[in-house]
């Protein structure tokens, strides 16, 4: 196993073509180092002498200390002096953001830089990346992404936009990540050197990733199987160019060429890998893995105010892999004793009309409808500002009492919260705020049901492959 500690950990970094105009600092690494890195900076670059008061040097061969990470940001011809020059000073590793090699036809020169590698003990990631973000030692790729919490979740792309934009979108979710690579090319480093490292890390308890193609094919799978049923890490992996123009477009963005699609989710099936087919579906499972929604089944309890939602809720579930089945008559008789007959239904859906807006006989009627053994998930629905155009003391009431009592259930449930009116900066923060509450008690949230449905299959499925291998998460 190749031991990465010095990359996502490094004592020390130098940024290679540093810049005190942050535009020309290409991604801005020096400036977000400066502020937030926990070690000791250094900036190369013949043209100053220091940078924003760090010192500065010609080559990295001047540097006075060892460096164990170093960030080339230069134009792509200048970046084979600027690796041999690492190597010559024993850096440790080195990431190239400099692009146009083999994903633009130039393998020569990329075969260039992985020759001069040959010659010493440096290692590279990329060409055609952004690196890392590793916010224990403040190695960030934005600065806003500086947290005290670098939580449990490991995250690699072959998309260096990607990266970024699914760490950004996850911590808006409420995901914490431990670690996080742009990996590119691939030259070097690959795709499986990061697996087997994120495996063996005890502080990383979810992998997850987005790829385009794999280029060690058998290593991947002995890797996967390890991760999924020796370590027993969820594995969640996001496959790029699934449709054929998809896969042409690999082709030049990081000279991928795409593993056909029925082969794919074919072999991620008999590895146990959770083969998210977008983004947010990757997001949505990791949230219900953090939150403990772990559905032992698929038949889901629907509840709302309304039957027109019920038939729109009914419809998502469904076509998602899940069923709706009738609640036990004993049940439903429970549930309708608190509200009227005419108007709604204990059936499941369970149409509560108006009454499902009265926290307590929603609480109630999900608490109640859970006890059905034929049930083993809830999708609750809730529409913060329809209450709140009404009332906003009811809607406050509601939201409180609300989150507090269906901390009681025993199932696994997910709230839906339908977004109604847009660009409404009041009501996105009431929304915000009724999430917030729900996830005290472990109940992700989400804006339709075709997300939490979606992820509860691709979950369910895990786990019984997991039970199939006499693994009981």
């Amino acid at each position: 196993m190749t031991n990465l500690d010095f990359l996502f950990y490094p004592r020390t970094i130098a940024v290679i073509g540093a810049s005190p105009d942050v535009v020309r600092d290409r991604g801005g690494f020096f400036n977000c180092f400066h502020e937030h890195f926990k070690g000791k900076l250094f900036a190369v670059n013949p043209k100053y002498t220091d940078v924003k008061g760090v010192p500065c040097y010609p080559r990295i061969t001047e540097v006075p200390e060892p460096v164990d990470y170093a960030v080339i940001v230069l134009p792509r011809d200048k970046v084979p002096q600027a690796i041999e020059d690492c190597v010559a000073a024993k850096t440790k590793f080195v990431l190239v953001f400099s692009s146009g090699f083999s994903e633009a036809g130039e393998k020569e020169l990329e075969q260039r830089l992985i020759d001069t590698l040959k010659k010493g003990e440096t290692r590279m990631i990329g060409p055609n990346c952004i690196g890392i973000n590793a916010p224990e030692k403040g190695v960030l790729l934005y600065p806003s992404l500086a947290t005290d919490r670098p939580g449990e979740i490991a995250f690699f792309s072959q998309s260096g936009g990607h990266a970024l934009n699914f760490l950004v979108r996850g911590v808006s979710s409420g995901l914490e990540f431990n670690k996080v690579v742009s990996v590119g090319n691939q030259a070097d480093l690959k795709i499986e050197d990061f697996l087997e490292y994120f495996a063996e890390d005890d502080k990383v308890k979810y992998i997850c990733g987005y790829v385009e193609d794999i280029k060690q094919g058998e290593r991947f799978k002995k890797l996967a199987r390890h991760i999924v049923l020796e370590k027993k890490k969820p594995l969640v992996i996001w496959k790029g160019g699934r449709s054929e123009e998809g896969a042409r477009a690999t082709l030049s963005h990081t000279g991928a060429i795409a593993v056909p699609t029925r082969i794919w989710d074919s072999v991620m099936d008999q590895l146990g890998v959770i083969n998210a087919e977008t983004q947010i579906e990757m997001l949505d499972v990791l949230i219900c893995l953090k939150y403990g929604f772990k559905p032992r089944g698929l038949n889901a309890l629907i509840s709302v105010a309304g039957g027109g939602s019920s038939v729109e809720l009914t419809d998502a579930v469904s076509t998602n892999g899940l069923s709706v089945p009738t609640l036990a008559p004993g049940i439903q008789e429970i549930i309708g004793a608190t509200i009227s007959r005419v108007n709604t239904s204990t059936a499941n859906p369970v149409d509560l009309g108006m009454f499902g807006f009265d926290p307590k006989i929603f609480v109630a009627a999900a608490v109640e409808g859970e006890k059905d053994p034929n049930i083993d998930l809830l999708v609750l629905c809730q529409y913060p500002e329809m209450v709140r155009a009404m009332s906003k003391d009811f809607w406050d009431y509601i939201e409180a009492t609300m989150s507090d009592g269906l901390k009681e259930l025993k199932k696994p449930a997910v709230m839906v919260i339908p977004r109604l009116l847009l660009n409404n900066p009041e009501l996105e923060a009431i929304r915000t705020q009724f999430t917030g509450k729900l996830a005290a008690v472990n109940i992700p949230a989400f804006p339709n049901a075709e997300r939490p449905a979606r992820a509860a299959y691709q979950i369910n499925k895990y786990l019984n492959f997991m039970k199939n291998h006499g693994i009981t998460i």
